[in-house]
This record gives structure tokens, sequence and C-alpha cells, in this order.
């Protein structure tokens, strides 16, 4: 399925899923916990957390950019959430945390438009700063959130896995039939094109990182509910994990795609293998090397079945032409 100004790839068949399938198989048969309803509830938290905030991130990718302050982001937010829970209460201690992260995000689409710094450099000093001011604020402690326990709501059950759902099909709904999705992909696509044809890139750009922002932080506040606890410490690594899922389920770094769908598909597998090799009772060390090659394969055959499957389109903003967006 197409989008103006760039493609949309819902439909297209995708070889993480079927990848997916693959290590599910090898894992059942391997350890007979896997298949558990447990083991599988714990599979799709985990891969929610990762999901959400990877949702965020295919809008960022496919607008040309990525964020690589997700991780502080996320271990912020949490940390201003804890902190005023007593205070004001639940519903809005988490609207106070995800609106952090969307200020974040949108400082670091401030920069990147205003001050015309990369994005990876924007970003890569946003996480520093903003781990540092996490850090700063906790005085590096941990803050224990006691008798609040209807907090835990955003990380018990199926919870999670219904936010990542649900953010998955609205962000499919803005890519696929409004002209704001267009223009994300426009700007993925061609810049300078899509600025000609009067899509305003500078507000597209500020929406996206404010957008993966929100989502960092909402993926921090489930981190943080499931031990009532915000830490400064929370979510090191989780940018590179947003990048790779988003990259796993077929969206290019070039921009101008984005395929919703293979970002969950990425988030189940990365939550698999983890899973999988913690039951099987791999030593971490081994973990890390064992995940990166299976996450190198998996990546090359979703790299080389996207080529193969993909026509040869003009990926330029032009075709917005016709109709003229302001």
């Amino acid at each position: 399925m197409e989008s103006r100004g760039g493609r949309l790839t819902w439909f297209r068949p995708s070889p993480v899923a079927v990848t997916l399938l693959v290590v599910g198989a090898v894992f059942t048969l391997l350890t007979p916990t896997f298949l558990t309803l447990y083991n599988l509830l714990n599979v799709c938290t985990s891969a929610s957390v990762v999901a959400i905030v990877g949702l965020g991130m295919t809008l960022t990718i496919a607008s040309g950019n990525f964020d690589l302050s997700v991780g502080s982001t996320a271990a912020f937010a949490g940390c201003i959430t804890m902190s005023v829970v007593p205070q004001i209460g639940v519903m809005p201690a988490i609207a106070l945390g995800i609106a952090t992260g969307a200020l974040v995000g949108w400082v670091n689409g401030l920069i990147v438009t205003e001050l015309r710094v990369p994005a990876f450099i924007a970003t890569l000093g946003m996480l520093t700063i903003v781990r540092g001011a996490a850090l700063i604020y906790t005085r590096g402690r941990d803050i224990y959130l006691f008798g609040k326990t209807d907090y835990k709501i955003l990380s018990s059950g199926v919870m999670p896995a219904l936010l990542a759902l649900a953010i998955a099909l609205f962000f499919g709904f803005l890519l696929k039939h409004t002209r704001f999705g267009r223009h994300i992909l426009a700007t993925g696509s061609n810049l300078a094109s899509a600025r000609r044809v009067g899509v305003r890139t500078t507000y597209v750009l500020w929406s996206v990182f404010a957008i993966v922002g929100a989502t960092a932080a909402l993926s921090g506040l489930i981190l943080s509910a499931q031990v009532l606890t915000g830490n400064g410490r929370l979510a090191t690594g989780l940018e590179l994990s947003a990048i790779a899922v988003v990259v796993l389920g077929g969206t290019p770094l070039t921009g101008g795609q984005a395929s919703i769908p293979g970002t969950l598909f990425g988030s189940l597998l990365v939550a698999v293998i983890n899973n999988g090799l913690n039951l099987l009772n791999v030593s971490v060390f081994y973990q890390n090397v064992t995940l990166g090659l299976l996450l190198l394969g998996a990546l090359s055959l979703t790299t080389g079945w996207t080529s193969k499957l993909g026509d040869v389109t003009d990926r330029g903003a032009r075709v917005l032409a016709p109709r003229k967006c302001k």
C-alpha cells in the first residue's frame, strides 16, 4: 500500500513475522515452559514496552530522523511521575509524565529545525542532558511509591499490550488516512521537495519528535509501574532497542516509509529471543552475542526481502503537487 509522498508498508508480506514464527517454534521445542500462558504474558509485556516507544520512533524515522534520547526520557518521566503521585494522584501524574516526555521531544525538534543541528548530534546530547537531569532530580537514589498500587494498572495483565495495540492502530490511521501522515512520509522522502509543495516541514518535525518523546515517557511509566520505583538509570539502551525493532520491521533508516505492523512484529521478535535465551539459562554474556547475531540475520533477511518486493518508485514529494497542502 502506498501513501502520497512515501510508502506505508502495511499489507506487504513480513519476513520478520516469518522469523518470529520460526524462532518461537524453536524455543517451544527446546523448553516446555516457553508456550505457557504466564510466559507468553511476560513476552507480551516486555515486547509492549519496546513497541510503544518503537511506534513513536517509526514516525520519527519515517520523517528522516531518529531520537537517541528516548531511554533517558523514559527514565526522567518515570522519576517525575513517581515523585508527584502522592501529591496530585495517579492520573494527573501520568499525564504530567507523558507531557514531560513530549516536551523533551519538542526541544529536540526545535534544536534540529531551528539550530540546524543533525538529529544524531542533537539527540545524543539530549540523551546525556536528560539522563543527568534524572539523576540530579533523584539525587542518585530510587523513588519508592508506597500505598499506591493503583498505579500498577499500567503494567498489570494485558494493559501494556492493549496500549501498544491502541497506539499502533492510531498511528496506522494517522499515516494512511490523514494529511499529516502523508506529510511525515513526504518530509522523510525529500525534505526540500516537501517544502516546495507547501508542506510545513518544521511543524512536522516538531510533532514527530514530541510524539516519540511522549511514547518514550509512556514506556518509562510502564517500567516504573512494574516495581513502583522511579530510577534515574532506568531504560538504559532503550533507544537502540527501539531503533532495532523499527528497522527489523521494515522501516528503512533513509525515511519516507513506515511499517507499523512491522514494528510490532520486530518488538515481539526481540522479546521472544530474550525470553527464550533466559529460559535456556544462557549466560548473559552469550545472550548478547547470540541476540546480536540473530538480529543481524533477521535484519539481513528483512532487507533482502523488502528489496525484492519493493518496486522502483519516485520517493520525492512532488506527487503532492496537485494538492498543495498548507
